[in-house]
């Protein structure tokens, strides 16, 4: 079974050790959220193993230059790419252009590779409490369409509400997994002192880095059933067991 992921750094999924568009094995260094989804695969599959450390072979990165790249011979057929003038239309066509190119080539690498695996969508969703909810579920929705239009129906959409560090204040508060919906609740607004990384920084007593978080989430593993309270963290974890289940059983 293979891991494709793709992400927005090295913060989050991860990424290449070289300024290239795509790694595997050895030249992916990966994120906290790599490891997040390596252990929802170790607990859904039971395995005793994790497959980023001991099958790093089977583990790949697709970063946004390639993605770019997959997108500029997509425009060449204008009628594939979602295109609209509005804002929020702008926003969600983002989702959907980048979902389907990385569905493309999650695609190709599965025929190179001879194999399946999920292919796995991060982005942030940076909400703000000004924002509808309606919103999160529009951009998600917008990822499922990606997918849906490259045909590939292993996607799975990670899309924190309103960034990956909600998911981890849930575990790292000083009352661990105790109300974590109301971090998805938090300002994405990068300005705002409630920002999920200031809090996440409290949380902490001091800054961590994205080596740091992907040492403290290997030695602290989420408890997924609790962490599940928080919706966007059980819509994601629920799509990547369906896609595991649908893997394991072909």
């Amino acid at each position: 079974m293979l891991l494709i992921l793709t992400g927005e750094g090295p913060s989050d999924i991860g990424a290449c050790k070289s300024p290239i568009g795509f790694c595997r094995n050895g030249d992916f260094q990966p994120g906290p959220m790599a490891v997040l989804v390596d252990q929802i695969v170790s607990a859904r599959l039971r395995l005793n193993y994790s497959v980023l450390s001991d099958k790093p072979d089977c583990v790949f990165y697709v970063g946004e230059s390639r993605l770019v790249q997959k997108i500029a011979k997509l425009k060449q057929h204008r009628k594939n790419l979602f295109l609209s003038g509005k804002k929020k239309d702008q926003e969600t066509g983002y989702y959907f252009n980048n979902a389907r190119a990385f569905g493309l080539i999650a695609l190709e690498l599965e025929g190179e590779a001879d194999d399946t695996g999920p292919a796995v969508f991060f982005r942030d969703s940076d909400g703000t409490r000004s924002t509808p909810g309606a919103d999160w579920s529009a951009k998600w929705a917008s990822i499922e369409q990606g997918f849906l239009r490259a045909e590939n129906p292993r996607g799975v959409p990670m899309l924190p509400k309103p960034t990956s560090e909600a998911w981890l204040l849930c575990a790292a508060q000083e009352h661990p997994y105790q109300n974590c919906p109301r971090y998805e609740e938090l300002p994405g607004n990068q300005a705002s002192p409630n920002h999920p990384k200031k809090a996440l920084d409290k949380a902490f007593g001091a800054h961590r880095n994205a080596a740091e978080l992907y040492d403290w989430l290997r030695e602290n593993p989420i408890d997924l059933d609790r962490a599940s309270s928080m919706p966007s963290f059980d819509r994601f974890r629920e799509r990547l067991n369906t896609v595991l289940d649908q893997v394991v059983a072909a």
